[in-house]
């Protein structure tokens, strides 16, 4: 299909060959987008159409929707039970997109989004995640923060403990910095110390430390002896 350019008034414009509309299915009126891929390559699509890898407005409004859904009640059944008519439908097409997905968790199938469309639903990053997994822990006070990781991980499939201390802190430990530690503790802990001696003789951060003692003292892993002294159980 070819189709000729002219201008007019400092503008220029060209006809949308009789084929390529058909295809598009857009007729005299609509508006299209033009969008770059690279170089010279533009596609052309009717407006507010996605691009593969791409969702349009309202699924990704329908992806958020599915998300406030608290986690363990994320189940297809209980989805289409709140949706109207035409969620439904696209609950459907998302799932034949690929988008969404099910797997099996504690007994129950589980609505999961794909990975690479979670960035409609959180934005392109997530700092606490790329903070979690370079310094392989967080000590969160924000439950709704908690909330956003917590989704995040489930929907990521990273490996991570986490426990609420005494003091209202949420402490988040990913499984393999905390096998690391515990796996070290064994010598530190010859005796009874300090949260400040343990930390420092393992060379991490206090905060690093007492997280991963938190969850191993819900483990009944150590004890603590006294306020900040802890023991092995």
């Amino acid at each position: 299909m070819k189709a000729k350019t002219y201008s007019y008034k400092g503008r220029l414009y060209s006809e949308i060959p009789k084929e390529a509309a058909e295809a598009l299915k857009i007729k005299s009126g609509d508006e299209i987008d033009f969008r770059p891929v690279y170089d010279n390559l533009v596609l052309i699509v009717p407006a507010g159409a996605a691009a593969e890898g791409e969702l349009k407005e309202e699924e990704i409004a329908f992806l958020k929707k599915v998300n406030s859904i608290k986690h363990y009640e994320r189940t297809y059944d209980s989805v289409s039970r709140i949706l109207s008519s035409q969620e439904k439908k696209m609950l459907d097409e998302l799932f034949k997109k690929d988008v969404l997905f099910e797997y099996r968790r504690e007994g129950k199938k589980l609505l999961g989004i794909d990975k690479k469309y979670l960035k409609h639903v959180f934005g392109e990053k997530s700092e606490l995640v790329d903070k979690l997994v370079k310094e392989g822990y967080l000590v969160l006070e924000d439950q709704a923060k908690v909330k956003e990781l917590s989704d995040r991980l489930k929907q990521e499939k990273l490996a991570v403990r986490g426990i609420r201390g005494f003091d209202k802190r949420y402490y988040i430990v990913s499984s393999e910095k905390l096998a690391e530690i515990e796996g070290r503790l064994e010598k530190v802990l010859e005796k009874e110390k300090m949260l400040k001696t343990i930390s420092g003789e393992l060379g991490v951060s206090e905060e690093l430390c007492r997280a991963a003692l938190e969850i191993l003292l819900e483990d009944g892993r150590v004890i603590e002896k006294k306020k900040n002294t802890y023991a092995l159980a």
